[in-house]
């Protein structure tokens, strides 16, 4: 190492002493051989403090918001035996991260996907790693000071704002790229403290590389280990940059990735989807300027929610009218003051630029300068970002108290008490994410004219909770308020009324949803049921074909009516091919069917036939008085 690069061990312990180049091996042994005891016992107390605040959400279910599309509906999941390559050949939900899919794959070999108890509990034992690596990172960046790294590690651990990467299954990706965002910021931290050894560099690019494998929100930490060496006082020269080529190249990769699949592309034929096409980039809908204000907004609305997380969102909608539209213009202001000021500050004050660098440069990509998606923001995109302001907080803290020795219990109290009232809020925002219905509640609370959270609200009410009349109050809600996505409010509507047996009402409303496009075959499926129902089989039997023709989740409960409606339209020969199919090679062992199969059986004169369908019948019903009379009146 040259002269020039070494740096005199600080006499105290201001930001400016603590942001050295080249700390002494004394210093670098980093972090853990200070204070032994006191780190043993805050390492103790931040894995304690972060299960009593996730704890609550381990019996938590899956929740109709990505979930459907990352498990339930995911045959990689459901299935992952035979699929674990093609993890690496797919993107889920227009996000390309093999390593989240396979971590999920994971879980559902070891614990099956009956229950998200599995997939939450791993979410939260990740989250505590990332918890410990969050406070050896700040030992590392702060020289060693327990305090502020105790306290930005906490915040990290349980502030509200973690409740929607932790606790909702489908956010993996998040603790899962976090886990090795943070590791490779460590590793670099490490490479210049020791004297710049490759291999602390070649681990730090590796961590990198499963991190973008995780979610491409890690791209930009080329940039974060640029703000490391500022951190560091290390010289910008052209050694610096060069080895960040890779970090460069991958990120720029990445990037390509994510821009093409949210655009709808496959990556030129190389990436392919699984579930519903669909794309999240949008330059059109929106102006530039809007774009800006929307980006001003969150920056704004981020930092309002660290020091008040309330009311928190899983959704936070573009507003067109109501009182948080005047905050768009407020927070471009805001964001331009703050990030002009921060730049000032490059010479006069390092910890304030790192940290508010550390934030803009992690959160910058979903800031909706281009829009991704319905959502304006959301509280996941904090994971990372965070860390910076958790790092401001801590160490503006200790300074405070370090210039004011008579203040030093005061503003520790205080921001202890902070804490507090942290992790009282996560535990409430735990359990808003208990089920759909609790979680779409709360969206309604924050926002009460929004269609999409009343349609998905009536709709769980109906299929999962069976309470029929607040399912169609909240669907023709949605319709009310504009619904216009897709046909979804129509069906609920149609499905309620047809399991409170008003059929004409129930034939109405998927008559509205088939009008309105419906794409999926149990519309059809359910519009055949209401006109079987009312004794219309020949308006029922195009309906049941129609839906083996579309996605349908109910394929077997279609193929089933299609076969009553064959048999009840004079179709016997069909009927009697479609329930064949149905019992001898499906294997389904339904008395009805087998009462069916015997009836057709009987017409096409079978009478051998018949007779064995029908003692098929007594064996699984005794008491079938139907099965009884038929037998008796052909012989059998």
């Amino acid at each position: 190492m040259s002269k020039k690069q070494k740096t005199s061990k600080p006499n105290s312990l201001s930001p400016k002493a603590f942001a050295q180049e080249k700390p002494s091996p004394a210093s670098t042994s980093i972090a853990f051989e200070a204070q032994p005891i006191a780190k043993w016992f805050a390492i103790v107390i931040l894995l304690v403090v972060v299960f009593a605040a996730f704890s609550g959400g381990f019996k938590n279910q899956f929740v109709d918001w990505d979930d459907h599309v990352y498990i339930e509906n995911n045959y990689l999941v459901t299935q992952p035996k035979g699929h674990w390559a093609e993890a690496f050949k797919s993107h889920v939900a227009l996000n390309y991260h093999p390593l989240t899919i396979w971590s999920l794959m994971v879980n559902a070999s070891l614990s099956g996907v009956e229950s998200a108890k599995a997939f939450i509990v791993t979410n939260y034992l990740i989250h505590s790693v990332n918890v410990l690596l969050v406070f050896w990172l700040v030992l590392l960046l702060s020289g060693r000071q327990l305090l502020p790294s105790f306290f930005a590690a906490l915040l990290f651990a349980i502030h509200p704002m973690r409740v929607e990467s932790v606790t909702w299954v489908s956010e993996r990706k998040d603790v899962l790229y976090g886990l090795f965002f943070i590791a490779s910021s460590i590793a670099y931290l490490y490479y210049i403290d020791k004297g710049y050894q490759k291999k602390y560099l070649i681990w730090s690019f590796i961590l990198f590389f499963l991190s973008c494998l995780s979610k491409a929100q890690a791209v930009v930490l080329p940039v974060v280990l640029l703000l490391l060496d500022y951190w560091r006082n290390r010289k910008f020269d052209l050694k610096s940059v060069l080895e960040k080529a890779p970090f460069f190249i991958c990120s720029l990769l990445f990037g390509l990735i994510a821009t093409n699949i949210q655009s709808g592309g496959d990556f030129h034929g190389t990436i392919h989807i699984i579930g519903e096409q669909r794309t999240a980039l949008n330059l059109q809908v929106f102006s530039l300027f809007q774009r800006l204000q929307y980006a001003g907004y969150g920056f704004l609305m981020y930092f309002y929610h660290l020091f008040l997380p309330l009311n928190l969102s899983a959704f936070y909608p573009y507003e067109s009218t109501g009182p948080n539209v005047k905050f768009y213009s407020i927070g471009l202001v805001i964001m331009l003051i703050t990030l002009v000021a921060t730049v000032l500050l490059y010479k006069r004050s390092k910890l304030v630029f790192f940290s508010i660098g550390f934030f803009a440069v992690t959160v910058a990509l979903v800031l909706q300068f281009i829009s991704v998606g319905a959502a304006i923001m959301a509280d996941r995109y904090t994971y990372i970002p965070y860390i910076g302001l958790f790092f401001l907080l801590g160490m503006g803290l200790q300074t405070i108290a370090e210039k004011n020795a008579s203040l030093k219990q005061a503003v520790w109290i205080m921001g202890f008490a902070f804490v507090g009232f942290c992790f009282f809020q996560t535990k409430s925002q735990v359990a808003i994410w208990q089920n759909t219905g609790t979680l779409f509640g709360q969206i309604i609370r924050v926002y009460p004219n929004d269609y999409r959270a009343y349609h998905t609200l009536g709709k769980y009410l109906g299929e999962k909770e069976g309470r029929l009349d607040e399912s169609i109050q909240n669907n023709l809600k949605a319709i009310e308020l504009g619904y216009k996505d897709d046909s979804g409010p129509w069906e609920n509507l149609g499905t309620a009324y047809g399991m409170k047996g008003d059929t004409p009402t129930a034939l109405k409303y998927f008559d509205e949803a088939i009008r309105r496009g419906a794409k999926t075959g149990e519309a059809y499926m359910n519009r055949g049921i209401a006109y079987f129902t009312l004794q219309q089989p020949q308006k029922a039997l195009p309906d049941f074909e129609k839906s083996l023709t579309l996605p349908n989740k109910k394929i077997l409960q279609s193929r089933t009516f299609l076969a009553a409606a064959y048999l009840a339209t004079g179709n016997v020969q069909k009927s009697l091919d479609a329930y064949n199919n149905l019992i001898d090679k499906e294997g389904i062992n339904d008395p009805l069917l087998w009462f069916n199969r015997a009836l057709a059986r009987q017409q096409l004169g079978d009478r051998q036939g018949a007779i064995r369908d029908f003692k098929q019948v007594l064996s699984l019903q005794p008491n079938n008085e139907a099965a009884k009379q038929n037998l008796k009146n052909i012989g059998g």
